[in-house]
This record gives structure tokens, sequence and C-alpha cells, in this order.
């Protein structure tokens, strides 16, 4: 009798902690079902260590060219930068909108049409007057920009605006006075990975070590292809590039201990006045809200919101695109990361109900059914949501669900902000493409072409 009431009391004890465990990962997950153009669904997850957390993320469809922005945003020294730029980066990215791609023209205050964003999009009223004057000045320096030509030159142009608005906005008024919140927003700073889909056309835009990359079937098999590279000290290329740009006697404080100044992780950023202002504006703006300059500030800016871009024309031997903040790659490989969503993808096509594509002969569906059967002996995913599914084996492990519930037991147990000390905040986009349509649309060979200068 006492054996079978103490394996009934840990049974129930057992399920009410999965029950606790994901509800606790699922908190924050968001699946938005599109089937417009090239994207079927988009599923997004995100996982706080940080208190209050310093990720944000963000989607919206540009409505002049029918472009959709899919970002996540990594902050440091505070959430202010990232949550602002996540919000606001959106409506520069619309206003940067190619002549040759308009297919509706569209007031500027209307551009925009929100997906979704872990964050409020509304500003308190004296920041939106201002906001809106920034975009409609950069809206019209970009149109009087015969070299701005292409995606890759105006996601450029729209990132390097913002920071520079963000700059201009923690400048002294007329009357000698500072905006804290402005101060704020341009005190801390904010990575970020941005993902711009029109048509068959992707261009990845990032800043920082957040990272995107492609689900690619290549010969029956699925792989990773890397869409961003990171700036930090492990890219070779950007320390030179920092190198090149400073005087030589600077290159014993330049990156020490693999960070910028020895403090800074991310190369480029949005924000982080303390690395592009000099001494003396920062004692003015800057130290009455107790922050000090580096100690090895000399010839600044160190920092740059300028992103690299790769291009890359979709095919339909692409299955989705992932967009994660870094606190996800800490803890899994992109080749991992794609195997999980198409295991995930597999598990979860084999609960839909089976519609065969119009035009398929009995024996293409005969082979479609029995492709299918083969399918189920994928274990079916314990979420609905894929980039919920990856992070839960990311923190859990992958491997045999009992111990992965008591890894992620463990890791979600820790109170708010303790969690920063083993982890950080993750957040994962996932961007599922249509076959079909990148069948009827594709065009050559697979290209992927970095863009910056």
């Amino acid at each position: 009798m006492f054996f079978r009431r103490y394996f009934h009391y840990e049974a129930q004890r057992l399920i009410r902690t999965r029950s606790s465990t994901d509800a606790h990962l699922r908190a924050n997950e968001k699946t938005i079902v599109l089937n417009e153009g090239a994207i079927t669904r988009i599923d997004v997850s995100q996982l706080a260590a940080n208190s209050p957390i310093e990720d944000y993320f963000s989607a919206a469809k540009c409505r002049p060219s029918g472009a959709h922005l899919f970002g996540v945003f990594d902050g440091h020294a505070g959430a202010a930068c990232s949550r602002h730029v996540s919000t606001r980066l959106f409506d520069y990215c619309c206003a940067a909108t190619l002549v040759k791609h308009i297919i509706e023209d569209v007031a500027l205050n209307e551009r925009l049409q929100w997906l979704f964003s872990s964050a409020d999009t509304r500003l308190p009223s004296f920041m939106r007057e201002q906001h809106v004057n920034n975009v409609i000045k950069f809206m019209d320096k970009f149109k009087s920009n015969t070299e701005v030509y292409n995606v890759r030159k105006s996601l450029q142009s729209a990132f390097m605006a913002l920071d520079e608005d963000i700059s201009n906005g923690a400048l002294p008024d007329s009357k000698g006075q500072v905006c804290r919140m402005s101060a704020s927003i341009a005190a801390s700073g904010s990575c970020a990975t941005v993902g711009h889909i029109r048509k068959n056309h992707l261009h990845v835009a990032n800043i920082g070590d957040s990272a995107a990359i492609l689900g690619v079937c290549h010969h029956n098999a699925m792989i990773a292809r890397q869409l961003s590279r990171s700036h930090s000290t492990d890219n070779d290329d950007e320390v030179q590039r920092l190198r090149s740009a400073h005087p030589i006697s600077e290159s014993g404080s330049l990156l020490k201990g693999g960070r910028l100044l020895g403090e800074l992780i991310p190369l480029r950023a949005f924000g982080d006045l303390r690395y592009k202002w000099p001494k003396e504006l920062q004692k003015v703006v800057l130290e009455p809200l107790g922050v000090s300059p580096p100690v090895s500030l000399f010839t600044p800016p160190y920092l740059t919101a300028l992103p690299e871009v790769f291009y890359h024309r979709l095919t339909p031997n692409d299955k989705f695109l992932v967009l994660a903040t870094d606190g996800l790659w800490e803890w899994l490989d992109p080749d991992t990361v794609v195997r999980l969503i198409m295991d995930h993808s597999l598990g979860a096509e084999t609960l839909s109900l089976y519609q065969p594509k119009s035009g398929l002969t009995l024996r293409e569906v005969a082979l479609e059914l029995e492709q299918r059967a083969d399918r189920r002996k994928v274990s079916r995913p314990i979420d609905d949501n894929s980039a919920t599914h990856v992070i839960r084996n990311a923190l859990g492990g992958v491997g045999e669900t009992s111990l992965q519930y008591e890894k992620l037991h463990e890791s979600l147990s820790l109170a708010p902000g303790m969690a920063r000390h083993y982890r950080d905040d993750v957040t994962v986009i996932v961007v599922h493409f249509n076959e079909e349509y990148l069948t009827k649309n594709a065009s050559g060979d697979d290209v992927i072409r970095k863009e910056v200068h």
C-alpha cells in the first residue's frame, strides 16, 4: 500500500513538473501561418535569463514592396537600446524602399504592417514626434541619394540612419538639457540580425554576434548554410578592419581578452556611445547617468552599426531560415539546429491530414503516402512550435526525454536574473518556406553572396 501511494505521488509530481516546464518554455512562443509568397509559417520562441530580458524580436511587412522583415535584437548594458531598435528599425527599412520595388504607393505612416513584436511598438508622445521627423528626413535624403541602388545599400542606410538618430537624440537640446530616456537608450547597446524577404530574394543584414542560417536540402541531406558572420575577435577580418582604423600605438589596448577595449564582445552594435563619443561629450551626457568612458578611449569611434549584408536567391531546396541570438549558439551548432527543425517538421507533418497536390498521378500519390508512412518513424514532437523545440533541445540536451526534462527543470528553476550566470537570453525565429512557390519562381542556380563595402 505504501509503495502504491509512493509511486502514485511520484507520478503526479513528475506530471506537474513536466507541465510546469512546458508552460515556462512556451510562455513566449508565437506561430503565424502566413501563406504569402515564399513564406508559409513563422515560429518564434524566447526564453529569458536576464531580468529584465535584454533580447527582443520583431516581424513586419513592408507594404510598398511586399517584403517581409524579421529581426532578433540582443541587448547589452541594459535593455533600452535593443527594445528601441526592435520597434524603430523597420520604419527606416520601409522608408528605404527602392523605387523599382514599389508595388503599392503607401503613405509613410502606413508603410509598416506589424506581424508581431516582443516590445510595445508605441512610443511616448514626445519621442514619437521626433521619431516621425527623423524617418521623414531619412526618406527625403534616401530618395536623393543616387548611390543607393540595391537592397544591400538600402538596409545599410537604414541601420546607419537609426544609429545616428539614437546618438543625436542623446545630445543636449538648445537649452542644454539632456533627455534621460534617450541617453539611456544610447548608452546601452544592441546587436541585430535582420532577414529581408521579397519574393524569392533573401537578404540578411547583421551587426554583432547573433546569427542567421539557412536549412537546405542538399543531395537528400539537410545542411546548414551560414548567412551571417559574427563580429567578434573570432572573426579575423573584423579584427583586421578594427586594427587598420586605429593607430598602431593602441595595438595593446584595442582588443584585450577577446573584448573591445577589454570590455565589449561584439565589434559592431547600435548605441554604445561609450565607444563612439569622445570623452568630453561623454562627461556632459553620460557621466550624470553614472556611465563612465572606457579607460583606453583614445581615438573614437571604435564601434559601427554598418551591417554586413548577405544575399541569397531562394530555391525549392531551401526549407527554412533561422535567426537566433547568441544565447542559442552557445549550446547548439548550426547543423544540429537544422537537423532538429527538419526532424520536427517531419514529425509534425505525419499528424496532419494528407492532401495531395493538384495534378499528381495515382502512382505519385501512392509514393507520397509511402514516404509519409516512413516519416511516422520520427517521434511526435513535444512542441508544435519549431523554435520552442530548438530551445528545448538546446537547454535540455538532445537525448532521452526524461533526462531532458531533468536538465530543463534544473535550468528553469533558477530565479530571474540568477540564470544569467549560467546562460544568456535565447531568442529564435524560424521562417518556413513554401516549396511550391519557390519551384514556380525558380531562377537558376543557388546564389549566396556577401554584399558589404
